[in-house]
């Protein structure tokens, strides 16, 4: 209250000497005596009635751009101008954080059972066709940067992806490169980066990168939040197990082998092999790099629809060249 009796007191004086010049150049001192009530009138609607009060030089400040009203309670905070070296920090976009759920070690029920769980597979010899160039899971062992659990799985994986191909029929038709490393992003040769593609599978039209994955199943529902994967448990809603890390492997590797395969498609692709639960439901997961995760029956049906690999197709020279690097030494 004391601030605006303070600026009604300037408000009245300033406008009253205005007023007064104005007065006596077009009346004369005719109407000089009610000049200090109307000012006094004029400024107290402004304060109380706005609460809005002129700043001292208010034609100047128009001038120059600026408003030459401000609120009657005091200054307000001015922002600091940016200078003009200074460049704007660029927004990351932001992603939807998971809500925390409870969380259960496995799925509650079985998903989708298709003929390929393991228990069905593993009773089967790991085929071997000269259309298979390698040995299924042998490039995992002594693999030194993954854990003696994960180098387990791995060759799991790949043995049983392997017999997965043999009872589908599809390795007579395809030729397929097992473990090989990810190549150089510059030089044709094994980059340093200590990993692998666990499959190359090539058909008439397209080479497959194909990663191999063997996480929890059953009537499971698997999707992601940016690059977190997630599992929920349909029947209950729980969360299965923690979100996993998708790694940039996969987004590298098809770099590096569309670089060095200009003339093929390369289509890379993460496969989810079934456990004995079946397989759950894949929601839209990608990869980064825009690398779709698919089930293995979901795999087996894409490429059943693929011509059959000749060496005289545009994937020939290409497949070769892929299978020379799994001979280099790393």
């Amino acid at each position: 209250m004391g601030v605006k009796v303070i600026h009604l007191l300037k408000m009245t004086w300033m406008f009253t000497w205005r007023l007064l010049i104005v007065s006596t150049l077009l009346f004369g001192s005719r109407y000089n005596d009610s000049v200090p009530l109307v000012a006094f009138g004029v400024a107290a609607v402004l304060v109380f009635g706005f609460n809005k009060t002129l700043l001292t030089w208010p034609l100047i400040r128009l001038f120059r751009g600026r408003s030459f009203i401000e609120p009657a309670g005091g200054f307000r905070a001015r922002t600091p101008k940016r200078s003009k070296t200074t460049k704007r920090r660029p927004t990351r976009p932001q992603v939807e954080q998971e809500p925390a759920r409870p969380q259960i070690g496995s799925a509650t029920a079985n998903g989708r059972i298709t003929g390929f769980e393991p228990r069905a597979l593993e009773a089967k010899p790991v085929p071997r066709f000269p259309t298979m160039y390698g040995v299924p899971g042998e490039g995992l062992d002594g693999a030194v940067n993954l854990s003696a659990e994960n180098v387990k799985l791995g060759i799991k994986g790949e043995r049983n992806f392997a017999r997965a191909l043999g009872v589908a029929r599809k390795l007579g038709d395809y030729h397929t490169i097992w473990s090989v490393p990810v190549p150089d992003q510059v030089e044709f040769k094994p980059g340093p980066y200590g990993t692998d593609i666990d499959c190359i599978l090539a058909t008439g039209e397209a080479i497959f990168l194909i990663d191999l994955k063997n996480y929890k199943s059953g009537d499971v529902r698997y999707y992601n939040r940016g690059n977190q994967l997630y599992c929920e448990d349909v029947p209950t809603g729980k969360q299965v197990g923690e979100p996993k890390t998708m790694s940039r492997n996969m987004e590298m590797a098809t770099s590096a082998v569309r670089k060095h395969c200009p003339n093929a498609e390369i289509w890379p692709v993460v496969v989810f092999m079934p456990t004995d639960k079946g397989e759950g439901v894949i929601d839209k997961v990608n990869w980064p790099g825009q690398v779709p995760a698919v089930n293995l029956s979901e795999f087996l049906e894409i490429i059943s629809k693929q011509p059959k690999f000749e060496w005289s197709a545009p994937t020939g020279g290409s497949f070769a060249r892929l299978a020379s690097l799994q001979k280099m030494k790393r």
